[in-house]
C-alpha cells in the first residue's frame, strides 16, 4: 500500500471501519483525481485507476469538493462518472467554515453553482462541512444513513403501477411516428439504487425528456430527492400479440 501526504503520491485506497448512528460503514478513501491532462505521472495514472476502481466498488460516494470555490468542471466529470456507474453520492462541500466568513448567503450561491454544473442531477443531496473544525460531521453522518436507506427501498408492484398509470394517464408520453406510446406495466429491478422498467408497445418512443417527467414524480412521491435512480424502456410481448 502506499500513501502519503505529498500531493501526487498516494496510489492506494484505504480501507477503513466506523461506527455512526449504531450502524457500521466502511469508509474507502481514495486519491484525489486530477484532469487527464494534468496527471505528471506513472503515480497519478495508477491511483487515479484505483479511485475509479473503488467508486465501482462503493454504495454511496461521498464526493468532497472545495466549498470557498464550488464545484469545478472536473467536479462535473467526476459527478458524471459515478452516475454512470449508478452509485449513490452525496457532495461535501468542505472548507464551509471559510466560505461562510467571505460570502454573504455562502448556501445559496454554493447551491446555484450546483445546479449549474450538476445540470443533469441538480438535486445531489449537499453537506456544508469543515473538516479542520469539525463543522457538519454530524448533518454528514445523518445524511448518510438517510440516503443509504433510500438506496436499498422496495416499492410495491401494486403500489407503484397505482401511481404510474395515475401519471401517465393525466401526461400520456409523446405520440410516436404515427403510433401512441402504450405502456402495460412497471416494475422495480433488484439494482441499488432503484431502477425501474416500464414495458411498452414502442419503448423508442419513450424520449428522454419522458423518463426524467417520469423520474421527478417517482423522487416526489416516495421521497427520493437527490437518489440517482433510472427507468428502462423494454417492449412487452404483449405488444406483438
Amino acid at each position: 500500500m502506499m500513501v502519503s501526504e505529498i500531493a501526487g503520491t498516494t496510489i492506494d485506497a484505504v480501507e477503513t471501519p466506523f461506527y455512526a448512528n449504531n450502524k457500521r460503514y466502511m469508509l474507502i478513501d481514495t486519491a484525489g483525481l486530477r484532469r487527464s491532462s494534468r496527471r505528471e505521472d506513472d503515480v497519478e495514472i495508477i491511483s487515479a485507476f484505483k479511485s475509479q476502481e473503488a467508486i465501482r466498488k462503493a454504495d454511496l460516494v461521498l464526493l468532497i469538493v472545495d466549498g470557498t470555490v464550488g464545484p469545478t468542471e472536473q467536479d462535473s466529470k467526476i459527478m458524471q462518472a459515478i452516475l454512470d456507474d449508478h452509485r449513490g453520492v452525496i457532495l461535501v462541500a468542505n472548507k464551509s467554515d471559510l466560505g461562510a466568513e467571505e460570502v454573504p448567503e455562502y448556501k445559496k450561491t454554493f447551491r446555484d453553482q450546483v445546479e449549474k454544473n450538476f445540470h443533469f442531477f441538480s438535486d445531489v443531496p449537499v453537506v456544508f462541512t469543515s473538516a479542520k473544525t469539525g463543522q457538519g460531521l454530524n448533518d454528514l453522518y445523518d445524511m448518510v444513513q438517510d440516503i443509504s436507506e433510500k438506496l436499498v427501498m422496495r416499492i410495491p408492484t401494486s403500489e407503484l403501477n397505482d401511481f404510474f398509470f395515475e401519471t401517465i394517464r393525466k401526461a400520456p408520453a409523446p405520440v410516436y411516428a404515427t403510433t401512441n406510446v402504450k405502456f402495460y406495466y412497471l416494475t422495480q429491478t433488484r439494482q441499488k439504487p432503484p431502477a425501474f422498467i416500464a414495458f411498452a408497445n414502442n419503448p423508442d418512443g419513450v424520449t428522454p425528456a419522458y423518463r426524467r417527467f417520469l423520474v421527478k414524480h417517482i423522487k416526489d412521491r416516495w421521497g427520493l430527492a437527490g437518489i440517482p435512480i433510472r427507468i428502462f424502456c423494454m417492449r412487452s410481448r404483449k405488444s406483438s400479440q
